[in-house]
Order: structure tokens, then C-alpha cells, then sequence
């Protein structure tokens, strides 16, 4: 099956087993997460995500098993669809990163979301997940400290990101920052992300 994470200001975006169904109202974007037969002539699933405010979906993965479907972005809503028990529910302030879980297939429920940052701009660009099924982002981040695990390679400062939660989005396994050690702006555009299978 083909998978997509994009964005959308489409009222009319075609919905099937969403958990949003309709575009946020007024000069606002959602994310939007689709799944598609492998001969692309049936949408089998495909949803609106986000809140209020401005929100963008960028990338996704499957678990090894492929009965979970992990999507990250960016969002600009305090109400996004982030879930208690997680490592972040609720919104840290300014444009958050997220991360959040959906089951694949049957209702496509939503089942894991966390936000992913502090309290100024932070985003994921990537998300992979390990043979354990833990999760791992990256991205970048400004506005305040992002956390740095103990024993970890970190440039002090920097405003790129990389971490690794469990598979619940609960907790923070390892977690590191890596750049110029300029807190202020970002000066690296990250446009893949991989993790190995050892």
C-alpha cells in the first residue's frame, strides 16, 4: 500500500475513516495522512490531523509488524490530538513538534500523540522506528533547552534535535542537540533521516 503525510487548505479533501473530518475553518492549514491500495485506484483510509491553528504533517513510518502507523510534523494548535501518559501532552508553546500514532487498518484509530519540543519553534522532519519498535525523531528546535541525555555526542546549544521514545511515546530513552551551538537560529535543513537495523 502507498502511505502520505502532506498538508492541505482543501475543504473538500476526501475523508474515509477519519478521525477529522473537516478542514479547520478560517486561513488555516491541517495536516492531512492517506493510505492507498498499491495500484493507487482505492483511498482506503485518509483523514484530516490537527487543531485549531495552523498544523503539518511531514513524514511517517510503519512498525515492524506494520499494525502501527507513526506520523510527525509540526503543529501551531493547543489542541492538537496529543493523548495523556504520553511524553508530552500537552502543548509546550509557539509551533510544536509531534509525533503520533495511528493503528493500521480496521478504524485507523488514533491511539498514541505527543508534542515533541519547548516553548518556541521545534519541528520533526523525520521519524524511524527500531527493530524494538522504538521511536525515533528528528528535527529542529529554538526557544528554550532542548533535553540532552547523559553520555550522549551534543553540541550545547544547537537548535537540531535527535531522540529516541518508546514505542508509547512515553518516555524519553536518549535525546541529543548537534549544530553550530547558535540557540537562536537554525542553521542545518534536514531532509532525510534513517536508523539501521543493528
Amino acid at each position: 500500500n502507498v502511505y502520505i503525510a502532506a498538508c492541505t487548505k482543501s475543504s473538500d479533501f476526501p475523508t474515509v475513516n477519519a478521525i477529522k473530518t473537516t478542514l479547520t475553518s478560517g486561513d488555516v492549514q491541517d495536516g492531512i495522512v492517506l493510505k492507498m491500495n498499491s495500484s493507487l485506484t482505492s483511498l482506503l483510509w485518509s483523514t484530516y490531523l490537527g487543531g485549531s491553528s495552523d498544523d503539518a504533517a511531514y513524514v511517517l513510518t510503519l512498525d515492524n509488524s506494520q499494525t502501527q502507523l507513526f506520523v510527525a510534523g509540526g503543529t501551531a494548535s493547543s489542541n492538537f490530538p496529543a493523548t495523556s501518559g504520553t511524553y508530552q501532552g500537552t502543548y509546550q508553546g509557539g509551533i510544536d513538534g509531534f509525533i503520533v500514532r495511528f493503528q493500521n487498518g480496521g478504524s485507523y484509530a488514533l491511539q498514541k500523540g505527543t508534542f515533541i519540543g519547548r516553548s518556541g519553534y521545534d519541528q520533526c522532519y523525520g521519524v524511524q522506528v527500531d527493530l524494538a519498535n522504538n521511536v525515533y525523531t528528528m528535527g529542529q528546535t529554538m526557544g528554550g533547552t532542548f533535553p540532552v541525555t547523559g553520555g550522549v555526542y551534543s553540541n550545547p546549544g544547537s537548535s537540531q534535535f535527535v531522540m529516541k521514545l518508546d514505542n508509547n511515546l512515553a518516555a524519553n530513552m536518549v535525546s541529543t542537540v548537534y549544530g553550530s551551538g547558535n540557540s537562536a537560529a537554525t542553521n542545518i535543513s534536514p531532509v532525510a533521516f534513517l536508523v539501521d537495523t543493528c
